[in-house]
């Protein structure tokens, strides 16, 4: 049996990058959140991580424990927390992207109707 093949270096720092600005454009500038073009970028980094089963650091860890805080969440921070891999974290991030893109998309119509 041949053992998968691992994560690259430059790939994991890719995905943690994109964690980290995620975190830092959504949340220390409340005025100016990310674009929903810029989510779908976010996206595309999860899909490339999403097939990996290498063991989370402990940083890329907390940053995802960390943004799945609120209760609407404990189901995605059980699953992180039983399985800390990058293919199960990418599943988790793109459903907090995804949960993002709607907040905005729902602000974007009240906003309209106004």
């Amino acid at each position: 049996m041949v053992a998968p093949p691992s994560i690259s270096r430059t790939l994991a720092d890719e995905f943690f990058e994109a964690v980290r600005e995620y975190v830092r454009l959504a949340f220390s500038r409340p005025e100016r959140p990310l674009t929903f073009d810029r989510y779908i970028q976010l996206s595309l980094v999860c899909g490339r991580v999403g097939s990996f089963s290498d063991l989370l650091p402990d940083d890329v860890f907390n940053a995802l424990y960390v943004l799945a805080i609120d209760d609407t969440h404990r189901p995605l921070k059980e699953e992180l927390s039983a399985d800390p891999t990058y293919a199960t974290a990418a599943r988790c991030f793109l459903e907090l992207i995804e949960a993002k893109k709607q907040k905005i998309e729902k602000s974007n119509e009240v906003l309209d109707r106004e």
